[in-house]
């Protein structure tokens, strides 16, 4: 009988702590978009990292351009977001520009069928989705 109560005490504990860290887990939008930038500059900064190193069409100005400005945008979004600062629409605003421009450079490229290529518009897509909502909040 004692088993069969501490065995039933350690499952509603397992239960109220695993609904618990739940609650605790969900995020707000600017909290996914802050997520959302660390990972899309990342993400650029090995892009252009592949580009520099593949040279030719992927060297071209107007690619490596576009991922240094989604870089340092994301960057700085980032950074606003987390610190809840007054300038964090802003900065969304511009880094989904600069996640925008990055997309076109991608797309309109000559090399555009690259994987690593379409992987890094995915996630400027996805990116400038989040921030959009960021900069527009009221």
């Amino acid at each position: 009988m004692k088993k069969m109560i501490s065995s039933l005490i350690m499952v509603l504990c397992a239960f109220v702590l695993g609904a618990y860290s739940l609650g605790a887990s969900a995020q707000t939008t600017a909290e996914i978009a802050k997520n959302n930038c660390d990972s899309c500059a990342n993400f650029a900064a090995k892009t252009l990292n592949y580009c520099v190193t593949k040279k030719g069409n992927y060297g071209k100005a107007s690619m490596t351009n576009a991922l240094k400005d989604v870089i340092t945008a994301c960057k700085s979004s980032s950074e606003f977001i987390g610190n809840a600062s007054a300038f964090q629409k802003r900065s969304a605003a511009i880094a989904v520009d600069a996640c925008n421009e990055c997309i076109k450079a991608c797309g309109g490229s000559t090399v555009n069928s690259d994987v690593n290529i379409k992987a890094c518009a995915d996630e400027c897509r996805k990116c400038a989705g989040n921030l959009s909502k960021v900069a527009k909040a009221q």
